[in-house]
Order: structure tokens, then C-alpha cells, then sequence
């Protein structure tokens, strides 16, 4: 009888188990990438089950019918693009919206300048590069951000998150910018929020920071050794001397070089932190979620100086180890 019973207590727990999983294994695939998938008027629940099956979306038309059984008379025949890790749920809201807009993908990777998202948005036909920089304005205005533009080439640069994005060909400028600026709002969490609140910082200073960072860390290992870096700068008042400030303030924010001149250093602009000290009027480029969290979180170290190695940035401690070390490796 106690043999029974401890029997019977595994097979209850297994069978849990398996009522607990299985919804989630049926509902979904492990990769997320878009299959079009054709919907003919007409098309029951099963014709769409087989379709989304052979395509990869799904991995039980039993299960997929079973659980659209209550929308089987909403679904509404179109051309849909349907990523294959969406949970079923998802999939049933899609296939009752009728033919979805045609849309276009756009990548906008870290450390794009607001002008180069000017740039994509105009080379796949959405519109104008000048018509996307009036939608962030208009989008700056209406959000009544409380920074000082005065020496800003752009009022939204930092504020757009660099991510990939669809966009329907008939969507207006103002939602696409509305996209791009609310996702970084979204990035931005209360967490980050209370983080910046304790190391003394606005918003639009750790993206300034975050920026910096973007365009001076040579890969994400070393995004919190260089935000330490810049971070010990400022606290002792020393000034930054970040090439991309220069590069930035030079190009009035339309453009990037690879190289700073001697000469650029000499260029009185708020932007050049080789001639003015703490940070640049605003951010010198849209960052990515890795730089945003580099800044809030810099690792401790006694570093204040760095130059670009072999393989990254090699880091010292004084201004003699600094010169040594450009003599080594430039």
C-alpha cells in the first residue's frame, strides 16, 4: 500500500508538471523570426493551423485548434507576418485584425546619431530627413523636457532607443518618432530612475554619459571600465577630452569621422572637452541599453586615462603610464 501511495504521489506530480509545460512548449517555437503566412477568405481554423505548423510557428495543429476554438468564426483573411516565438495568444489577436499595413524593418544600431535615423527613415521611403527631425521636435516640445537646448544640434538626440523597428509604410512621421523616443522611455526604468537619483544625476546627463560611452568603448566588456574612467574625471573636475565630442561638435551633429585632428582640438565649441570642462551640452549619440547601465553602474577602479590597443583600450592610472602607453601602441 505505501509503495502504491508513493507511486501514485509521482505520477500526480508528473502529470502537473506536464499540464504546466505543455501549453507552453505547444503554444510556441524556441527562434523568433517573421514567416508570412497567407490567410484565404474562407479559411477555417484548421487550413490556418496547418499553414502556421508547416511554417514553423507552431508545433501542435491539435493543440492550436483546440485552444482557437472560441475565435474560429473571427478570423479574417489577409497576409499576415507572424513571428515564430509568439505564444498562441498573440497569433489568435493577429489573425482577427483583418490585412495588416504593409510595414518596412529598419535597423538603427547603437551609437547612431539622430541625423543617421533621419537618414534610414528617409532611404526607406517613409518620408524626408527633414520631416523626421520636425517630428522630434514637435515630439520634444510636447514632452516638455526641462534641459537646456541652447547649444543642442538636435533637441531629441540621446532620446531615440537604437533597436530594430517595423514600421508601416503609411504610418505618420510623429508615431514613428513617438516609437523610437518611447521605447528609450520604456528602457529607461524606475530602477535606472532611483540609480541616477543616487549618484546625483538627470536623465539627460546619463544619456550624455551613456552617448560618451557608446562612442568611446571598443567593445561591451570595457563599457564599464570607460564609464569608470569619465566618472573619475568628473569628480576631481578634470577635464574629459573625448575625441567623438570634438568629432561631434564639429560635424554640428550631421556627421562622424573616424579621426580627430590636432587641429579640431582647437575649435571653440560647448562640444570640444578638450577646451571646456564636465560634460557637453547634451548626448552625442543615441546609446543602447549596455551603455545606459555602464554609466549607473561604472566600475571602481583608480584608472583616469586610456588609449586604444591591440585589442581594446589598454587603461593607466597616471598621466606618465598614459604617455607610455601611447608611445606603444600608436
Amino acid at each position: 500500500m505505501k509503495k502504491f501511495l508513493i507511486v501514485l504521489i509521482i505520477l500526480i506530480v508528473i502529470g502537473v508538471g506536464a499540464v504546466a509545460f505543455l501549453p507552453g512548449y505547444l503554444s510556441k517555437t524556441s527562434n523568433s523570426e517573421p514567416v508570412t503566412v497567407e490567410v484565404p477568405s474562407g479559411a477555417n481554423l484548421s487550413t490556418v493551423a496547418e499553414d502556421l505548423y508547416d511554417k514553423g510557428v507552431i508545433r501542435s495543429k491539435l493543440w492550436f485548434r483546440y485552444k482557437g476554438r472560441e475565435i474560429s468564426k473571427n478570423i479574417k483573411p489577409g497576409t499576415y507576418e507572424i513571428d515564430t516565438g509568439l505564444a498562441l495568444e498573440d497569433i489568435f489577436e493577429i489573425i482577427q485584425q483583418g490585412e495588416q499595413e504593409e510595414q518596412v524593418t529598419i535597423t538603427f544600431p547603437e551609437g547612431f546619431i539622430l541625423y543617421q535615423f533621419a537618414e534610414r527613415i528617409e532611404e526607406a521611403g517613409l518620408g524626408t530627413k527633414e520631416e523626421f527631425i520636425e517630428a522630434t521636435n514637435r515630439y520634444f516640445e510636447s514632452k516638455g523636457y526641462d534641459f537646456d537646448t541652447t547649444d543642442i544640434y538636435f533637441n531629441m538626440e540621446g532620446y531615440l532607443f537604437p533597436d530594430t523597428y517595423k514600421f508601416g509604410v503609411n504610418q505618420s512621421m510623429d508615431e514613428i518618432v513617438a516609437k523610437l523616443a518611447g521605447t528609450m522611455e520604456a528602457v529607461f526604468t524606475d530602477e535606472y530612475k532611483a540609480r541616477a537619483d543616487e549618484l546625483g544625476l538627470s536623465m539627460h546627463e546619463v544619456l550624455t554619459l551613456a552617448s560618451l560611452i557608446e562612442r568611446e568603448a571598443y567593445n561591451d566588456e570595457e563599457r564599464a571600465a570607460v564609464s569608470g574612467v569619465i566618472h573619475n574625471r568628473l569628480d576631481i573636475d578634470m577635464i574629459l577630452q573625448i575625441d567623438a565630442t570634438v568629432i561631434y561638435g564639429i560635424g554640428e551633429g550631421k556627421e562622424h569621422k573616424t579621426q580627430v585632428l590636432l587641429d579640431d582640438l582647437k575649435v571653440d565649441n560647448p562640444y570640444n572637452t578638450y577646451m571646456y570642462k564636465g560634460l557637453p551640452p547634451g548626448p552625442i549619440a543615441c546609446p543602447g541599453a549596455k551603455s545606459i547601465e555602464a554609466v549607473l553602474y561604472p566600475e571602481s577602479h583608480d584608472y583616469f586615462y586610456y588609449v586604444l590597443g591591440d585589442n581594446g583600450h589598454v587603461f593607466s592610472k597616471t598621466f606618465e603610464e598614459h604617455q607610455a602607453n601611447i608611445r606603444k601602441y600608436r
